[in-house]
C-alpha cells in the first residue's frame, strides 16, 4: 500500500513537472513572437528611412516627386513610370506598416492615418491609387478608400 501511495505522489509530481514545462515553453514561444514583431516593425522603419534618404539624396527624384505631387498628368511616360515604381514600393511599405499596426498592435494608427490623409490629398497618390488599388490587400484597400471618402467630403 505504501508503494502505491508513493507511486501516486511520484506520478503527481511528474505530471506537475510536465505541466510546468509546457507553461514555460508557451511563455518562451510568446516572447519569441514579440521579439519577431519588434524586429518586423524595426525593419519597416529602416525601409521607410532608406526610401526617404533616397528621395532626399537624389535631387532629380526629389524634383520629379515634387512635380508629380502637384500634377501627375503633366509628366511624360518615363517620368510616370519612375514615379509609379517609387510609389509601388512606398505604398507596399505603407500597407505592411498598416498591417503591423492593426494586426500586431505596434505603432500609432492615428499618426499613420494623418500621414496617409496628407499623402492621399495629393493628385499623385490619388492617381496612383486609382490605377494600382488592386495590387493591395482588401484591408488596406478599405482603409485607404475610407480616407479618400473622408477627404472627398471635406
Amino acid at each position: 500500500m505504501d508503494s502505491d501511495r508513493l507511486n501516486r505522489w511520484l506520478t503527481l509530481g511528474a505530471n506537475l513537472g510536465v505541466m510546468a514545462g509546457l507553461i514555460l515553453v508557451a511563455y518562451e514561444i510568446n516572447q519569441s513572437g514579440k521579439q519577431l514583431e519588434i524586429a518586423a516593425s524595426a525593419d519597416g522603419v529602416d525601409n521607410f528611412t532608406q526610401a526617404m534618404e533616397t528621395l532626399v539624396q537624389d535631387e532629380n527624384l526629389s524634383k520629379l516627386i515634387y512635380r508629380a505631387e502637384h500634377s501627375f498628368d503633366e509628366l511624360d511616360d518615363f517620368e510616370r513610370w519612375r514615379v509609379k515604381r517609387y510609389l509601388d514600393g512606398y505604398m507596399s511599405m505603407s500597407e505592411q506598416d498598416y498591417l503591423v499596426i492593426t494586426q500586431i498592435g505596434g505603432g500609432d494608427l492615428a499618426g499613420f492615418g494623418a500621414d496617409m490623409r496628407e499623402y492621399m490629398s495629393t493628385p499623385m497618390y490619388r492617381d496612383y491609387w486609382r490605377q494600382s488599388r488592386d495590387r493591395h490587400g482588401p484591408d488596406f484597400q478599405r482603409y485607404l478608400d475610407s480616407i479618400l471618402t473622408e477627404l472627398n467630403r471635406n
